[in-house]
């Protein structure tokens, strides 16, 4: 009886070693193009343009993200435009229950909002020179750093639209603080500038971040995988976090252990 080839016999999961590796060069090739979302993670200022978008639409957009740890980081959730997304419903489902398990790992899958904007970077706090690696791409917001935007847009009177192509301005944003209770976002308006031609076309804003969104089987895959592995304390998050106080109960004990 003649042996099958290795490239056809199916897996458990009824796919062959060929539509395995298929999916796998895909997979491969997403990674190495990188993420469209850039994050203002060092401490120091951030030169950006936000960059014009479709007439009417808003200039940034809320975004629904997970944070499954270090190894499979950020994901971008189907949630964001209203459609099904397995880590979504999971977490539903787990913080309804009763069981402590179930609640300990809804805790870590509670979905985070954020906001972005596509703007174009520059290398230097004085606006000379454009980093082309990263311009164009979606700059992730903290919700009190967009209302601080928001007030210069609606400042009519000194500020108005930074988006303008012509008469719009360039931000500086300053983030300082490295823990994830320390860290502040502030936001200063620069005098009016052009902006480089080549940045000048409307962006479908809807678009760009579609290209970052996880499908449903994505969300799946990665869920199932964070599952399947040891919790941690990892964690991603900018936003100030307030630390927990020790009871009193909590303290007498300790000084006893302390006293033996």
């Amino acid at each position: 009886m003649a042996k099958k080839k290795k490239s056809s016999v199916k897996s458990k999961t009824g796919k062959t070693l060929k539509q395995r590796l298929r999916e796998r060069k895909e997979e491969l090739k997403k990674r190495g193009q990188g993420s469209n979302i850039i994050r203002q993670r060092e401490e120091g200022t951030l030169r950006v343009r936000i960059l014009p978008v479709n007439e009417g639409e808003e200039f940034a957009r809320e975004i629904t993200q997970f944070w499954l740890g270090a190894e499979i980081k950020g994901v971008i959730s189907p949630e964001t435009f209203g459609e099904s997304c397995a880590i979504f419903e999971k977490y539903s489902e787990l913080k309804q229950s009763k069981d402590d398990v179930d609640l300990e790992i809804a805790k870590k899958l509670v979905p985070r909002r954020k906001f972005v904007v596509p703007v174009l970077v520059y290398k230097d706090d004085k606006g000379k020179k454009v980093d082309t690696d990263d311009s164009g791409k979606l700059l992730q917001i903290s919700n009190g750093l967009y209302q601080e935007i928001i007030d210069l847009y609606l400042d009519e009177d000194d500020w108005g639209d930074m988006t303008d192509p012509i008469k719009g301005y360039d931000l500086k944003i300053t983030r300082e603080g490295k823990g994830k209770t320390d860290t502040n976002y502030s936001v200063m308006p620069c005098k009016n500038s052009k902006l480089p031609k080549e940045f000048r076309k409307d962006i479908d804003l809807d678009d760009l971040i579609r290209e970052e969104v996880d499908s449903f089987e994505d969300t799946e895959q990665k869920l199932e995988k964070f599952l399947g592995t040891a919790f941690t304390d990892d964690d991603d998050d900018d936003e100030p976090k307030k630390k927990k106080k020790k009871s009193k109960s909590t303290k007498k004990k300790s000084r006893r252990r302390k006293d033996v």
